[in-house]
């Protein structure tokens, strides 16, 4: 039984193909995403110094409890918030002061809201976009015999990516959806049917 990766049973080139099929692929569909397909945008304009983009969105919920109860009564929404890095080569000249990325002592009070787009240049599909992020923090790392670096952490309001906006709210996260499935007045369920994992797939 052939094993993926470098193994003794299988040629060079197989080896060699295998582990990164997905990422050289140059269809529309390619199997994985990669680096070299992401097209970087700050304010419209191309980053070809950049190396690495990160982000995370975090969606925080708070409980809410009542008395003589174990369980929280609910999940209520509470925030979401956006913020991530960017990691890109120094090249004398350019900064994120000097493309207005981040605010200086000049224009710390009134500095503009910055855009970041990342797209897919194989598909035009868009990966994440926002239009109101400012830059937190810059670090810049200069070191002998290496090319020097720096690093842009940045916070954003609100946020696109590969899934299509629409305006139709969710519908299975509240407890009218859950009572219309489980009526006050049914027959009390088995125990099994009130284990979470079954809960959660009837409402889903």
């Amino acid at each position: 039984m052939a094993t993926p990766g470098f193994n003794n049973r299988i040629n060079i080139a197989n080896n060699l193909v295998t582990p990164f099929s997905g990422l050289t692929s140059s269809r529309p569909n390619a199997k994985f995403m990669s680096g070299a397909r992401c097209v970087l945008k700050f304010n419209g304009q191309l980053v070809g110094f950049a190396f690495a983009i990160s982000w995370s969105v975090n969606t925080s919920f708070s409980e809410i409890n009542t008395i003589d109860d174990y369980l929280p009564s609910e999940l209520a929404p509470q925030r979401i918030s956006v913020e991530g890095t960017l990691s890109a080569l120094h090249v004398p000249g350019v900064s994120a002061t000097t493309q207005n990325w981040q605010a200086d002592i000049n224009n710390f009070l009134f500095a503009p809201y910055i855009s970041i787009e990342a797209r897919d240049q194989t598909t035009n599909q868009i990966i994440f976009a926002t239009d109101k992020a400012v830059v937190l923090n810059r670090t810049e790392n200069v070191t002998v015999d290496q090319l020097s670096s720096m690093t842009l952490r940045w916070r954003a309001i609100g946020f696109l990516d590969e899934k299509v906006p629409s305006s139709q709210p969710a519908n299975n996260f509240d407890k009218a959806s859950f009572e219309a499935k489980f009526p006050a007045s049914s027959p009390q369920p088995a125990a099994a049917s009130l284990n979470p994992s079954n809960i959660t797939n009837n409402i889903a």
